[in-house]
């Protein structure tokens, strides 16, 4: 079952979004401020999603987002905005929102849109700026290469198929 945390000021949009999620077959977590947000965020598992309100009590959502990539999280935020306005535009390009949802279509597209995110558990691999271990003679000779061009200034192009671990190797 996926988690997904709520992070929203108004106690009945929260529970109203909850109930919407549970019956999707969905964990959710509620929360009402930042505050608190940031100590369930921690608590997430990998696949998780984060729903929060664009305004809180204790700040914004682009001051949530920018704690989480400080933080190293990585989970994917969905904004609820009250109008499609600049600022659903100012969260998503600046903020870092994957998407946004009108509050009043919050029954019609919260859902789905989470569903587009949400990852199981047991599938996500998060690897970071690491390589998969490998053992074999011929990739500890790649990796060694890696290692003595990562440690100049010049500049590389990496080939590879579509996920065979370039953005780990330019990392």
């Amino acid at each position: 079952m996926n988690k997904v945390l709520i992070i929203d000021a108004s106690p009945t949009d929260g529970r109203i979004m909850s109930g919407l999620l549970t019956l999707a077959g969905y964990e959710p977590v509620v929360e009402e401020s930042i505050k608190a947000g940031k100590v369930e965020a921690p608590k997430l598992p990998p696949g998780a999603v984060i729903v929060t309100a664009i305004r809180l009590s204790d700040g914004t959502a682009k001051e949530f987002i920018n704690w989480l990539k400080t933080e190293g999280y990585n989970f994917p935020v969905i904004a609820i905005v009250d109008n499609l306005n600049a600022d659903a535009v100012d969260v998503m390009r600046e903020g870092g929102a994957v998407d946004v949802i009108q509050r009043l279509a919050l029954d019609k597209q919260l859902v789905e849109t989470v569903r587009k995110y949400a990852r199981p558990e047991h599938i996500v691999l998060t690897l970071g700026n690491q390589l998969l271990p490998r053992k074999s003679e011929a990739w500890q000779k790649i990796e060694e290469k890696i290692q003595a061009i990562a440690a100049t200034n010049a500049n590389a192009i990496i080939f590879g198929e579509c996920d065979s671990g370039k953005e780990q190797v330019a990392h």
